[in-house]
């Protein structure tokens, strides 16, 4: 039974992943300023699509069943499930800039297939991405092992099966960053098995799963990054400053173009296949404009922000509808509008505390999304009214997603505060939690 079980979800896996790559995005923990969200509808299918969705639908009763019991076990079981690449776009942004070439930072022997490098006791992560509901990476700190690397260094888990079971993958052999550091990376992206990117300052590639990475030159920091459709976009600040320019390049190639279109930009970017939105950097502090592209960045429109010349973190599922959640001095707020051209109206209703601006949000739907601190909390009606829901025991939540309507994780404290300001990064291990009720339950999965 276990084999067939085995099979049935690789099948599964396989299927979902041709289709439109789903992702989650982290936000950096310790900024003052909320961060990014995750999760996307699928597009409307072609032909193929259509009919791997028909095959999958057959054995979504039993992977369904996996999945419950996985959550709740702290045995692993291990899976042949993976996933395959998903397909890319061509970019067409007007000016490019210089590469850094192809130099290879990895290790001597680095892991080729499903052998993995040693995970460290204790592992703690502090970025998450997904392609799918089953496939999902860790980015988390890990010993130093070569010459000359200068601690903190970091290592990827990735897994296949849902949390079942997890393999290490090298990380860049650069400097984990923290809060405000000024080199190496401190958050994780994949498009899929094979490309990924390491950010925040720096930019680092992979091509090939993450045997070997590689940094490149995009002219600044690199300040938030987002993939959709085979395009991978980029924030980037010449100084580390809040405004910069809106970047982008083909997942599998190494072409950065600036997307002229978008002007100065700051917070708040979200990709959503052709749908592209980011804060602008015009006006005092963070912008005072939302930029909206309907067309792939090729032309944006403007409207005011939720909270003018602050950070925001935007979030769509089904367009024109998107959630907002701004700073707004020392807290933050939820807004939400079902067409962003008629302006946003406030989403922080009933049942829902003050916020500070350090907390994290996630969208599961134009409906559903999940906000909190130390304590999460979930509106299924646009933010009318909000309900506890998680775990208790909680220091500081510092990350939420979804990967569709109705999986996501999040990412919890279990520890305390030593420093005086509550928005810099706790003391303490960092465990991850899974949902498959969007967001109504959160479940732990167990770590290495």
């Amino acid at each position: 039974m276990n084999d067939y079980l085995d099979q049935v979800e690789a099948q599964l896996a396989e299927l979902t992943d041709r289709g439109a790559h789903r992702r989650l995005r982290a936000r950096r923990p310790g900024l003052d300023g909320p961060g990014t969200g995750s999760g996307r509808p699928r597009p409307p299918r072609r032909r193929s699509e259509a009919l791997a969705f028909l095959a999958a639908a057959t054995v979504a009763a039993a992977v369904a069943a996996i999945v419950v019991l996985n959550v709740g076990t702290s045995t692993p079981h291990r899976s042949s499930s993976a996933a395959a690449r998903s397909g890319t776009t061509s970019s067409t942004a007007a000016a490019t800039t210089t590469t850094s070439p192809h130099t290879s930072i990895a290790p001597a022997k680095p892991p080729s297939g499903a052998v993995g490098i040693p995970i460290p006791a204790g592992f703690s992560p502090q970025s998450f991405t997904a392609i799918s509901e089953l496939t999902w990476w860790l980015l988390g700190q890990a010993p130093c092992t070569f010459v000359g690397e200068q601690s903190p260094c970091g290592e990827l888990l990735r897994t296949t099966d849902g949390g079942r079971s997890f393999i290490g993958i090298p990380a860049p052999r650069a400097a984990l960053a923290g809060p405000g550091g000024s080199s190496g990376f401190s958050q994780i992206r994949f498009a899929d098995l094979k490309d990924g990117f390491a950010y925040g300052p720096d930019l680092y590639v992979t091509h090939d799963g993450g045997t070997t990475w590689y940094p490149v030159d995009v002219g600044g920091f690199v300040t938030d990054l987002a993939i959709s459709d085979g395009e991978v976009y980029a924030t980037v600040s010449p100084s580390g400053t809040d405004s910069g320019r809106l970047m982008r390049s083909p997942v599998g190639q190494d072409h950065w173009a600036v997307v002229p279109a978008a002007g100065e930009v700051s917070a708040g970017l979200w990709v959503l296949g052709s749908e592209v939105i980011v804060q602008s950097g015009n006006g005092a502090g963070y912008g005072n404009d939302v930029l909206v592209s309907q067309d792939g960045g090729a032309s944006f429109s403007s409207q005011a922000a939720p909270s003018p010349g602050l950070p925001c973190d935007f979030q769509t599922q089904s367009p024109p509808a998107i959630w907002a959640l701004c700073a707004t001095g020392t807290e933050s707020g939820v807004w939400y509008t079902s067409d962003y051209v008629k302006g946003f109206a406030t989403a922080h209703g009933s049942g829902l505390p003050p916020l500070p601006n350090s907390a994290v949000f996630a969208a599961a739907s134009n409906t559903t999304a999940v906000v909190g601190y130390q304590q999460l909390y979930r509106t299924s009606d646009a933010g009318a009214t909000w309900t506890p829901v998680g775990p208790s025991g909680i220091t500081r939540w510092t990350y939420v997603g979804f990967t569709d309507q109705t999986h996501g994780v999040a990412l919890g404290y279990v520890g305390r505060v030593t420093q005086a300001n509550a928005t810099q990064a706790p003391q303490g291990t960092e465990r991850l939690y899974y949902t498959t009720d969007g967001g109504q339950t959160y479940h732990p999965v167990a770590l290495p």
